[in-house]
Parts: C-alpha cells; structure tokens; sequence
C-alpha cells in the first residue's frame, strides 16, 4: 500500500499543467515593452516544463514576431515545427502513461490548427524579411501539414485547408508575375472559404472574387472565371492592365486575443464507485472591434480600403477541437475505467491482506486520487491572435504613409513605404493586447 501511495503521488506531481505566468506577458506586451516580453520568455523556459517546450517555442517565436525580428521569429517557427512534426510521432510508451494519468504526462504537440498556423506565421516572417520563395514553401508546407494529419483520421476534420494561406499564396504568386499559378492559388482560397462560410460564419471577401478576376486574363482563365464567381459581370475590379501600372499594399492586421482552453469535468457514480472524466473546451474573448480600414496617405492622394476578416481563430479552434471530441471523449473513459480497475484490484489487494476497514481506505484513497489525476490538457498557443484581416488596395507609384483606423475613428500610423509600379508591399498591424 505504501509503494501504490508513493506512485500516485509521483503522478500527482509530473501530470500538472505549466506555471508560467501569461498575464505577466500580455501586460508587458500591451504597454510596448518589447525588451521585457523577450526577457520574460528567456527567462521562463523552465516555468513552461519540459512536456511544453513547443508552446515555449511558439510563444517566443509569436513574440519575436510582434517586436518586429522577423529573423529572429523565423528560428523559432522553424524550431516549433520540426518539434511539432517528431512530436506528431508520440511514442508507444508515452500515450499509454496517459491512459493512467492524463495528457499532461505527454509533451504538447500542439492542436491541428496549431501545428498549420506555424507555417504561416513562418511565412509572415519570411514576408518581413522580403524573401518570398522562403514564405511560399511555408505556405506549401501548411497544406502538406494538414493533408497528412486529416489522412490519419477516420472522421475528417472541418479544417483541411486555410484560406488564408491560400491567399496569401497567391498575392505572392501574383507579385512574381506567377499568374497561372496565382489564379490557381485564389481560386483554392475560395473553395477554402466556402467551408470557412459554412463552419465558422466566415464570408468570402469581395477582394478574393477581384483577385481571381484579374488574373484570369493573364492566366487565360476568364471564362472559367467567369462561370465560378456568383454574379462576375457585376463585379468592378481593377484590370490587370491597369494593376500592372500600379503598386500594390496589403495590411495583415491581427486582432484579439486566442481562445484558451478550461477544463470541463464531470463525476457519474458507478457499482464500483465513482469515475471523473475531464476534457477541454475553449473560451473565446472576441475583441470589441471588429473592423479596420488600411489609410494610405501621400503628397498627392489619400486612398482608404476596409480590412475585411481573413482567418477566424476563435472559431477555427473551437471547431477544431470540437471535430476531435469523440476521441477525446473516448480517451478519457477509457482512461477512467483502466484508473477504476486499478483502483479496484488495488482495494482488494489491501482487503485479503489487512482486513475490510483497510481495504475500504485504500478504495476511497484510491477514487480520491484517480479523481485528483484526471486533468482536461489545457495548453494552448495562446499568444496568437484570435481574428486575422485584410487590406489590399492599389495604389499610384509614390510614398506613402501607412495608417490603420480602428472602428471607434482612432487612426495610429504604422509604417511610412515607397512603391513602384508592379509592386507589392506588405504591412503588419497588431491589436491583439
């Protein structure tokens, strides 16, 4: 009895969840302190553990990102998915330590979701860095991701492809004079969007039916264009004749903070005594502002474009989650009747050699504790933002100072660029803190 105390207590201590401190992060970060967000992290490996160093990783890398090192976050989104990807092949012994315990046990390996938004935050540094080839293959590498993990489910996930990874494929395909190819990529993201429509609430932009407008000439794809969009000959849109001329700029604006993952758990009386079963959920805090508009301003002109929204994160990962919660569910009872059987057989074991008032203790110490173990996996990403838009405006050859207006008329310049004709310049904006 004392050797089966001392292992559950040993269980009790390496099947919690991580300490670090996320509000210290997000208070420093919403004031501008990048320095002490960056120093925060580096000195908080530890409080993560060693069974999330991903999310380390991915919050670094996230951070980096936001404090305007893009090469600096391109390491650490390249670290995350190489990790990502062996974690993806738990071992044997690992998962069934977690039938005993909880997923805790297990080192993170990140949501589907999770793992695909890697690559496109990689692809956003790369896109800082002015390297385009580099942002492409992360966008490629997001599609293979989720094709190989829907591929080992039996019931598929809602999430399959990213619209906005499509997209963002082909603004870049498009500002290599790539046309085929950037029509093909536009036209994945509006096949991406109907599902985004259906499962999320996500419309399709008015922007995406223009893209795949205009580079159906070049791409000699306008009858086919033609006959997929809804209503096509109502569209106006600037022609690839005339974009050619001039330059254009996109605003990424990253909005609201990402969902975080509770624990729901519940207990159901049983002949054998009780049994806890835990699982995660999310709870969303959508930001209050819901719009942005990309105002461009030079000597000569003032040009304004609404950022429409992209890349619902909220929902993506409450779908997400939700698509898997037959396995979690299924998990978790597995996981309790195998805690119970131990439990029982334990209580016996106590009762033939102590008597029945010793092995009634060690029942009720025994559910206590198996009760005590069974814990939902509540890690998450949580420095990603919860909603992602966009701004994409053609603009004449000139300078330009890039500003941002919130939906309460608040402007806040973010960027001062020059563009060329044939150009493409991309711009980042965050208000996730």
């Amino acid at each position: 009895m004392k050797k089966t105390i001392i292992v559950i207590f040993s269980f009790l201590i390496c099947s919690c969840a991580p300490k670090f401190n996320y509000t210290s992060l997000q208070s420093s970060m919403a004031t501008g302190n990048c320095p002490g967000s960056i120093e925060i992290l580096k000195n908080s490996k530890a409080a993560y553990g060693n069974k999330a160093q991903l999310l380390h990783l991915l919050d670094s890398g996230m951070i980096q990102f936001q404090c305007n090192n893009p090469q600096t976050a391109s390491k650490f989104f390249t670290d995350a998915d190489e990790l990502a990807q062996s974690l993806w092949t738990t071992s044997v012994t690992k998962e069934a330590a977690s039938y005993i315990t909880n997923d805790l046990v297990i080192p993170y390996k990140g949501e589907d979701y999770e793992r695909a938004l890697i690559n496109l935050f990689s692809a956003f540094s790369y896109i800082k860095l002015g390297e385009y080839e580099e942002a492409m293959a992360d966008c490629r590498r997001l599609d293979t991701v989720l094709t190989e993990y829907n591929s080992k489910y039996e019931t598929k996930n809602v999430y399959k492809e990213d619209a906005l990874g499509r997209y963002i494929s082909g603004l870049l395909s498009e500002s290599e004079k790539e046309y085929s190819e950037a029509y093909i990529y536009y036209y994945e993201a509006y096949k991406a969007f109907q599902s985004y429509n259906e499962s999320y609430g996500t419309v399709t932009p008015l922007c995406l039916f223009e893209d795949i407008l205009r580079v159906a000439s070049p791409a000699d794809k306008r009858r086919e264009a033609l006959s997929i969009i809804p209503n096509a000959k109502a569209i106006k849109y600037i022609s690839h004749k005339a974009a050619k001329k001039m330059g254009k700029v996109v605003l990424i604006h990253m909005s609201g903070k990402a969902p975080v993952k509770i624990e729901n758990k519940f207990t159901v009386a049983t002949a054998t005594g009780p049994i806890s079963i835990a699982f995660p959920a999310y709870t969303t805090s959508p930001p209050s502002c819901h719009f942005s508009k990309l105002i461009l301003k030079s000597d000569a002109n003032t040009i304004e474009q609404n950022a429409v929204l992209f890349e619902d994160i909220n929902g993506i990962a409450v779908k997400d989650l939700d698509d898997r919660k037959v396995r979690i569910t299924a998990k978790a009872i597995a996981r309790a009747v195998a805690k119970q059987a131990i439990v029982h057989a334990s209580s016996k074991e106590v009762e033939k050699r102590y008597g029945a008032m010793a092995g009634l203790a060690a029942k009720i110490a025994g559910n206590i504790a198996a009760s005590a173990l069974e814990k939902a996996d509540t890690r998450s990403w949580r420095t990603l933002p919860g909603e992602i838009y966009i701004a994409r405006a053609f603009v004449p050859e000139g300078n330009y100072q890039v500003m941002v207006e919130d939906c309460y008329g608040n402007q806040k310049a973010v960027d001062s660029i020059t563009v060329k004709s044939g150009e493409s310049k991309f711009v980042f904006h965050d208000t996730i803190y």
